[in-house]
């Protein structure tokens, strides 16, 4: 019956779906708690097991989309193929034996080896098995098309079979010696990895920043090697990456890679890690301080895990709000909405929250700030947009990004520096201190030597003081712009950031009205605990979900106009014959009571077979 439905047309448009939703690969992000592991345990699943559009958290035309693309993506689903990141770095782990693997230990633990030797004794001949087979493995021969092929099936069923079973056994093992043992070993191990290439070393080798990256590569083309080879559709799903430098490159290899961040509130997270995980609240706060560092310095900047960074590069964002009684009913069907959009652009439209995210994430490139780009708009109940703005320095002062240390210490382009910079003895000496051997230097090459005053400021006080940025948060240059170009209600509506409001633009957002402030960094600060959480008029605060940037045009913008689409598709005649179409339609519905006749016929039968039966 579907071959006699398609069309002469049909057929090419299909091949060009086909070609656009052939190959696919989904990164996930965020930090340990908030359901990248369940995101991607979903994705590889054999159905999305999506909840019914009136039972789903979308309403109004939102539902109306979701009806869409719940229609859509149960004809179309095709599991993905679910790639581990602790795979990864378990077959990392097994090029060393087992007496270095307990050193290892010993040294990122701070235990005993003779106490980890005899936690693990009984795991040492399993553990000695793999170590062998991961030997062979990396010892295979490249040379010939014939051994490719072969070791590329040989590191699919590595990767995607055995070392998940094999990354559970070793992380057993690790939470026998602690609770904690296995998240510290992995991560240390992991930043040895991007640091020297190998699990044991700390030594710095900038050739080795994308070891993990690379490995990560592979396998995707050895996936995509066994999908060829199937004649099925290659869709993969990384969890979980967790340094950006990664994810720049992966997107920057696959046209069709997109970082999806997993985001919960910090309340459903931090009682996840409690039940679930296990962990006490000190090590909930090591855990912090790894995955969200205050500050990185040197190599650390490189090899660390960066999830503030992550979610600032990531594609879509994710909320998992991890209340609802439909079994995870939200984080399906926002999953389902994108991974529609990625096999079909432009099959819905943005939402409103989209649209003015959207904006938002365009506004922070004007900042001129070298720290961190933030983006914000002010928008009425309706989603009408009121104001936009930027972090950067106030009108008529020069952008951070545009000043030099090069043009201070000479004297040059002396409107763009205050009285301050240019006469205060002691800040000019810790200036000159830092930046005077490096005007000339040909590291730059070519770039400016930018510089952060509040930063050198702060050096020379031995303070940690926020006054002394040079900039306008991006929230308030929002606010003020409504101010002075004549003012408009803003009472009752919304704010979007790129990032969490800080605690002055929190206090200034909850005395204009605001009613709700959309963000997309989850991070945990005193606005949301303090600042916003009293009063009787405390804004909501909405945690992001949707696509922005690049990825807000790619999976929004149709590939033909759907009108075009479906004419295309039905081989719809721009002036039918008025018969033809009479004849069409009687055939139609021929055949529809023809399988009405057969259905009822049946039925028929049946209920003689039991009459004559009983």
């Amino acid at each position: 019956m579907e071959a006699q439905n398609k069309t002469a047309n049909s057929h090419p448009l299909e091949c060009i779906y086909e070609e656009i939703g052939n190959f696919a690969v989904i990164g996930l992000t965020g930090r340990t708690g908030s359901g990248c592991s369940t995101a991607a345990e979903i994705l590889s699943s054999p159905s999305l097991d999506l909840p019914d559009v009136s039972h789903s958290h979308y309403v109004g035309n939102e539902s109306r989309k979701f009806r869409i693309v719940r229609s859509y993506i149960e004809k179309n689903w095709t599991p993905f193929y679910y790639l581990r990141v602790r795979s990864v770095i378990t077959r990392y782990i097994l090029t060393l034996d087992f007496d270095e693997l307990v050193t290892n230990l010993s040294n990122i633990l701070k235990i005993e080896y003779s106490e980890i030797e005899k936690s693990l004794i009984t795991f040492k001949e399993e553990y000695d098995k793999a170590h062998d087979r991961i030997e062979k493995y990396l010892a295979l021969k490249e040379d010939t098309k014939e051994k490719i092929k072969i070791k590329k099936e040989d590191a699919y069923e590595i990767y995607f079979e055995w070392l998940p079973d094999f990354s559970n056994k070793l992380r057993d093992r690790l939470q026998s010696i602690s609770q904690i043992a296995y998240t510290k070993f992995y991560q240390a191990v992991g930043d040895n990895i991007r640091s020297s290439g190998t699990p044991s070393s700390k030594e710095f080798d900038s050739t080795k920043i994308f070891e993990l990256a690379s490995t990560i590569n592979k396998v995707i083309k050895s996936a995509h090697h066994v999908a060829r080879h199937k004649g099925e559709p290659c869709h993969i799903v990384i969890d979980a990456i967790r340094n950006p430098f990664e994810a720049v490159y992966l997107s920057e290899r696959y046209a069709d890679f997109y970082l999806f961040s997993i985001n919960t509130s910090n309340d459903n997270r931090l009682a996840h890690l409690r039940t679930s995980h296990k962990f006490s609240e000190q090590q909930i706060i090591d855990l912090d301080r790894k995955e969200y560092p205050d500050r990185l310095f040197g190599d650390q900047k490189f090899v660390s895990q960066n999830i503030q960074k992550c979610i600032e590069i990531s594609d879509i964002h994710i909320n998992n709000p991890r209340t609802d009684q439909y079994g995870h009913s939200e984080l399906r069907s926002q999953l389902a909405w994108y991974v529609s959009l990625i096999l079909h652009p432009g099959l819905i439209t943005p939402t409103a929250t989209e649209r003015c995210m959207q904006l938002a994430s365009s506004a922070k490139l004007n900042s001129g700030c070298i720290s961190r780009q933030v983006g914000a708009v002010v928008t009425d109940r309706s989603y009408s947009v009121k104001a936009i703005g930027w972090n950067d320095s106030p009108q008529g002062q020069v952008p951070c990004l545009l000043r030099s240390a090069e043009d201070l210490i000479n004297g040059s382009d002396e409107v763009a520096y205050s009285t301050y910079e240019k006469n205060n003895d002691k800040f000019r000496d810790a200036l000159l201190g830092k930046y005077g051997q490096h005007k000339c230097s040909k590291i730059l090459n070519g770039r400016n030597l930018s510089f952060c005053f509040k930063d050198l400021k702060n050096e020379v006080d031995g303070e940690k003081n926020q006054v002394h940025t040079r900039s306008l948060h991006a929230e308030e240059n929002a606010f003020l712009q409504i101010t002075k170009y004549g003012g408009q209600k803003i009472s009752g509506g919304i704010l979007f950031t790129t990032a969490s409001p800080c605690e002055l633009c929190s206090k200034k957002a909850y005395q204009l009205g605001i009613t709700e402030i959309v963000y997309i960094d989850p991070y945990p600060g005193i606005a949301n605990d303090h600042t916003l959480a009293t009063g009787n008029n405390s804004p909501k605060l909405t945690l992001f979900r949707g696509a922005i940037g690049k990825s807000y045009h790619k999976l929004y913008t149709p590939i033909m106009p759907f009108k075009d689409e479906l004419e295309t598709l039905l081989d719809l005649k721009k002036n039918p014959d008025k018969k033809d179409n009479k004849i069409n339609y009687l055939e139609q519905e021929n055949s529809r009571l023809k399988d009405k006749v057969t259905r009822l016929e049946g039925i028929i039968k049946n209920k003689r077979q039991k009459t004559s039966s009983a």
